[in-house]
């Protein structure tokens, strides 16, 4: 499961998101976080400046701003269900 994190350097909101993923993380190895600093990038600068840290799957958002590990791991369980799933049925 690639997950895409959008961030930038000396953001307490980000910090707090980075932890949370981390606790998760240890305890799922088959996530990769790909974390991704909207300052070295001006379109994604520009698209993200209000919203970071920002989490995506798949090019969906889980979270803007905060979350929260049980919520974050409710919507990755999820996620990973409905994969399984369309694998199954499709």
């Amino acid at each position: 499961m690639q997950l895409q994190f959008y961030t930038k350097p000396d953001c307490p909101l980000c910090d707090a998101a980075k932890e949370t993923l981390q606790s998760i993380k240890a305890k799922a190895p088959f996530i990769v976080i790909e974390e991704i600093d909207i300052t070295k990038n001006l379109a994604l600068f520009t698209k993200y400046k209000h919203l970071i840290p920002v989490l995506e799957l798949d090019g969906q958002r889980l979270f803007v701003h905060r979350t929260t590990y049980g919520k974050l791991v409710w919507q990755l369980r999820w996620h990973r269900f409905r994969r399984l799933l369309v694998k199954f049925v499709g």
